[in-house]
């Protein structure tokens, strides 16, 4: 089965990127991207990716999103 994470990515103004959390819904996402943008070291965004199968919240450390 498929489904559509939502993933709160940090773009570091020291260079990379790096996985912050992932949601399963885009509201949640944009919710944690409003108290994310307080943090100055870096730019936030949320972004999706499709997964397959199961996940849990621990696994999010394990995901990323492609461009």
């Amino acid at each position: 089965m498929k489904s559509m994470l939502f993933i709160l990515v940090a773009h570091l103004h020291a260079g990379g990127t790096q996985t912050v959390a992932a949601y399963s819904s885009l509201e949640q996402c944009r919710d944690a991207l409003r108290v994310a943008t307080t943090n100055v070291a870096a730019d936030y965004s949320c972004a999706a990716t499709p997964v397959e199968g199961r996940w849990s919240q621990k696994d999010s450390r394990y995901l990323m999103v492609r461009d």
